[in-house]
């Protein structure tokens, strides 16, 4: 069979432009690829856990598992970090405390109001324990479920209580109608709030841990053992309390 010159070079041009289309299109994904991945790593720092990513499937999926778990710990964190910060305010004594402040206004409402703040990280915080579900969480749970069996009388003397579920609840009349010396000695010094305030700082630390560890495992297409699920970040050396 007779072959002209014209269909053989036009041939040989097809081959050509075809091997462009595939590096073209090759060189496009992957600067999608790196665009996608900076842009998911700014999204799960402000708690966006919108896909910023192409439309892979592969890829898409993934990222956003990411992003979820790290505005769990994200919240995690600020939870524990607001209890610590609400004890500190309530733990205080000395000259010019909340309690001195009150005595002298004849008010405690910055004690009311730090109280209610306070049980209200607290639960925050016992709800994310309850949801990580690791081991060292609940044992944490069980460690301040006993702290409050210690101190449930002289809480409830200012009005919190707990429920069946361990959340605290505040009786904002009984709470109100306690005097000074009676929410100082049950909120100041070293009492359950302080002692909360200790385990919270367990608690924060675990998270900022686990989320870093969550922004360092952005998944990438491109890595044969994502793609086939061997040799991964998230199951080799998983010492991080990932959410399930």
């Amino acid at each position: 069979m007779r072959i002209t010159r014209n269909y053989r070079d036009g041939m040989v041009n097809y081959k050509k432009n075809q091997k462009k289309s595939q590096m073209s299109l090759l060189q496009s994904a992957l600067s999608r690829n790196s665009a996608s991945s900076r842009a998911n790593r700014l999204a799960s720092l402000l708690g966006n856990t919108k896909s910023t990513s192409t439309g892979s499937i592969g890829n898409r999926t993934p990222v956003s598992s990411s992003q979820k778990s790290q505005k769990f710990y994200y919240d995690m964190q600020y939870h524990a970090r607001q209890v610590g910060e609400y004890a500190d305010a309530l733990k205080s004594t000395k000259k010019d405390s909340i309690y001195d402040k009150a005595r002298e206004s004849g008010n405690t409402d910055q004690i009311v109001s730090n109280v209610k703040s306070f049980v209200n990280q607290y639960n925050n915080m016992l709800d994310d324990l309850e949801e990580s579900g690791t081991k060292s969480d609940q044992l944490i749970l069980t460690q301040l479920n006993g702290m409050f069996r210690s101190s449930e009388r002289d809480l409830a003397s200012s009005g919190v209580t707990r429920n069946s579920d361990g959340r605290l609840v505040v009786d904002e009349k009984k709470l109100e109608a306690a005097d000074v010396d009676t929410l100082e000695k049950v909120w100041g010094g070293n009492g359950f709030s302080a002692k909360a305030a200790a385990k919270a700082g367990t608690v924060e630390a675990t998270a900022e841990k686990n989320f870093e560890a969550e922004k360092s495992s952005i998944y990438s297409p491109f890595n044969r053992s994502n793609l086939y699920g061997s040799g991964s970040s998230r199951n080799s050396g998983s010492y991080f309390n990932y959410r399930r």
